[in-house]
């Protein structure tokens, strides 16, 4: 009778183990959650965090919906925009063509990586994915809504029937990503950096729920942070990478003349060997790149 008892217990006690073990829809909304709001916050943080943001909720609401087309039964959030023209003008200023050229917003924002090897290429993707990915930015284009105010704001002539070849690149650049991985070239900072990062951990339909609920798809879209009315920090590219001003530009009237490390100092220095210039998040390449850099990073942390 003991010995039932004592086996009933340990049943017991094992089961309680596993119930208390966050499941992998939780780790990928902790995930979520750190790419958003920093990753140096613990889980518990993170999760009261959620308790005041929807954020986490709509970006697997089209992570689900890039896995299966099925579209989300809520109202989406604009994605957010600070906007400063100053920025813009610098942002412009580094692109490889004349925004007021009859240049499609490919030409404008096809740079490749500083490194070949950073710019693997695949035979073949995944149609419905682009197939999904077009249907968000036909409803975006024919609303006139997020992207197309920032072709405008960069004088990219865009048409609707581009759109489907700009989705079929998107893709194309998200999917290449996976195939890479990064090694550290640097010393120091957290041990989050960690010597090897996959960046095959990543689901690409989670890449392109950040990018789409970040960015909506336009590789220039940018915000500013701004503290004491001075531009401190700005979100650049796809996936909004986080950058100090300073890094940006050396006119006095925009940060604070001190060179502080935020996402992309710390990524471009451990993974980059400091080969990329803060504007060239705006290449879609790159601001892929870095995007899933930082979500790999995460997802070796949290699983």
């Amino acid at each position: 009778m003991r010995f039932v008892l004592i086996v009933v217990l340990l049943v017991f006690l094992s089961s309680c183990v596993v119930l208390n073990e966050p499941s992998s829809d939780e780790n990928l909304r902790i995930v979520v959650l750190a790419y958003r709001y920093g990753y140096n916050l613990s889980e518990e943080e993170l999760l009261r965090i959620a308790e005041g943001t929807s954020y986490d909720d709509e970006i697997l609401a089209y992570y689900e919906y890039f896995k299966t087309g099925n579209l989300p039964k809520f109202v989406e959030s604009k994605a957010a925009e600070i906007y400063d023209q100053r920025i813009l003008n610098i942002l412009k200023e580094n692109l490889s063509i004349d925004g007021t050229a009859s240049a499609t917003i490919i030409d404008a924002f096809d740079e490749p990586p500083a490194k070949s090897e950073w710019d693997p290429q695949v035979d073949q993707i995944d149609q419905d994915l682009v197939q999904r990915v077009h249907a968000l930015l036909l409803n975006d284009w024919r609303i006139k809504g997020f992207f197309y105010s920032w072709c405008e704001k960069y004088s990219i002539p865009m048409r609707e029937e581009d759109l489907s070849l700009y989705a079929q690149f998107l893709v194309n650049a998200c999917e290449a990503s996976s195939r890479l991985t990064l090694r550290k070239t640097s010393s120091g900072y957290s041990s989050f950096f960690t010597d090897e990062v996959n960046l095959s951990l990543v689901p690409t339909e989670l890449v392109l729920a950040i990018c789409y609920v970040e960015s909506k798809f336009f590789p220039g879209a940018f915000r500013c942070e701004i503290k004491d009315g001075t531009v401190r920090a700005i979100s650049v590219g796809l996936g909004q990478t986080l950058i100090d001003a300073d890094s940006l530009t050396t006119q006095q009237d925009i940060g604070d003349g001190r060179r502080d490390l935020y996402t992309f100092e710390l990524l471009n220095t451990h993974y980059f060997d400091g080969l990329f210039e803060s504007a060239d998040l705006t290449q879609l390449k790159v601001g892929v790149l870095f995007c899933r850099t930082l979500l790999a990073l995460l997802m070796q942390r949290f699983r």
